[in-house]
């Protein structure tokens, strides 16, 4: 599969979708039964659907009103490479949650079989860091 631009932008769409509604089940199919997910770049992958709809599960749960953005870096050959960024609140205790990263995305078939993401994210107790992201 030559990945698209357009293809690309739906698929980023449909996976920004997924999380805003937290649809663990949509969010999932968007991802190919073997898929590699790497939650972040310093831990081994997660391995197939069924073990990310797991840890989407528990992931889900602690969130609240999430909403999700994103700007295509780049779609070539297999790969997409996006800009994107998350907010949402801790379940439960409120606290807001800010996430500002870049994901690279290996498709085939037209299913991500391969998810990696470099992020930072910036929550409360983080000192000064959430007057400062504000200014």
């Amino acid at each position: 599969m030559v990945l698209t631009e357009t293809f690309f932008f739906e698929w980023l769409q449909a996976f920004g979708k997924a999380w805003s509604d937290l649809d663990v089940r949509n969010f999932s199919q968007l991802f190919a039964e073997d898929v590699e997910f790497y939650w972040n770049p310093f831990e081994a992958p997660t391995h197939g659907r069924a073990a990310l709809t797991e840890g989407l599960v528990h992931t889900f749960a602690r969130q609240k009103d999430p909403s999700f953005d994103f700007e295509i870096i780049k779609a070539s050959g297999e790969f997409g490479w996006a800009h994107w960024t998350a907010f949402f609140t801790r379940d439960g205790i409120d606290d807001p949650v800010r996430i500002d990263g870049v994901l690279e995305a290996k498709f085939r078939d037209g299913a991500c079989c391969r998810y990696r993401q470099w992020h930072h994210r910036l929550e409360p107790g983080q000192g000064d860091l959430m007057r400062d992201f504000d200014a």
